[in-house]
């Protein structure tokens, strides 16, 4: 049999804000940063976590 070394699919996590009033949000490296760049840009957004 084949090894599998590092055959296993190397994902990130970020952390995405969006709008539903169409203003544009972004990706974030950590919880926190996308917490303080939605305050900053009036709040009301939806932090959720992403892997890519």
């Amino acid at each position: 049999m084949p090894c599998n070394c590092g055959g296993k699919a190397r994902t990130a996590t970020v952390w995405v804000v969006s709008y539903d009033d169409g203003r544009k949000g972004g990706e974030y490296a950590s919880k926190a940063d996308a917490e303080i760049a939605d305050v900053r840009k009036g709040g009301g957004g939806t932090i959720r976590r992403v892997q890519k």
